[in-house]
């Protein structure tokens, strides 16, 4: 009995030994600090961090191509705002500001990045999860990619009132909690469904009335092939007339929105026609 006894403790004590060190390990490479050796590497960093929504971002940069300190700076800044514009279309969009702060010298420099965004984690996992929810409600089977964005097109129209929430009604998750968003809203929730669904669609922004000033987002949405162009915000009345929708602005050509005032850089995005 005692002889059991001894060998259970003894493999206990391996256990926990074992768990232990896993433990110190996956704490030391999660804290181990970020490096970047070239600028390629620093844009990939850059990148991998804002996607995960880090609070602050640490990275220290070891290149050292040149010995001109001002050009030196200036490659690391022109490659973090790179890294922002190539972030994916969504989450560029979520970025509310991205601070940030350096020292050191040359092969040695600590980047400091502070990001804010839109919207948190878990309210994006809150959007995923009611995106699964929606699809599963309003798509069957036997539907072509056409019904398929008709109804997701129905359905953004229906249950999303325009209204500016400050901040928060620029995203998807105002768009499916407080049922109320601007045309951003409007038009990433319309995207994150129709991607979903295996329809692709890209973020078109640009303005209306002929007025810089008054800046507006939509959606470019490729079926069997073809562009076209689909704006849900136009499409719901304001104000809000619950059960009233229009069609009008439901894939149209480039010449067609332009006549109905919408204007943006149009090779920049893919053409309607």
């Amino acid at each position: 009995m005692y002889s059991k006894l001894k060998i259970f403790v003894t493999l206990l004590t391996v256990m926990l030994f074992l768990l232990s060190s896993l433990v110190q390990a996956e704490t030391a490479s999660a804290s181990a600090p970020l490096q970047a050796s070239n600028l390629t590497e620093l844009e990939l960093t850059i990148q991998a961090e804002l996607a995960k929504k880090s609070d602050s971002i640490t990275i220290t940069y070891t290149a050292k191509d040149t010995e001109d300190s001002k050009s030196y700076v200036q490659a690391i800044k022109n490659t973090i705002d790179l890294a922002q514009r190539n972030l994916d279309e969504e989450l560029y969009w979520n970025m509310k500001d991205l601070s940030m702060n350096m020292k050191g010298s040359i092969g040695n420099i600590t980047i400091t990045l502070t990001p804010q965004y839109l919207t948190s984690v878990e309210q994006d996992q809150y959007v995923d999860n009611e995106v699964d929810r929606i699809l599963k409600e309003i798509l069957t089977p036997n539907m072509n990619n056409l019904e398929k964005e008709a109804a997701i097109h129905d359905y953004v129209v229906s249950n999303t009132s325009y209204e500016n929430l400050d901040d928060i009604g620029h995203t998807a998750y105002s768009a499916v909690f407080n049922k109320k968003a601007v045309c951003q809203g409007y038009a990433i929730l319309t995207n994150k469904l129709l991607n979903k669904a295996g329809i692709t669609s890209r973020l078109v922004v640009g303005y209306i009335n002929d007025d810089p000033a008054q800046t507006h987002m939509w959606n470019a949405v490729s079926i069997d092939n073809n562009w076209y162009m689909l704006d849900t915000v136009f499409d719901d009345p304001t104000p809000d007339h619950p059960g009233v929708q229009s069609t009008k602005y439901f894939n149209v050509t480039n010449e067609e929105l332009l006549k109905m005032g919408h204007t943006w850089v149009e090779s920049d995005y893919p053409i309607a026609k």
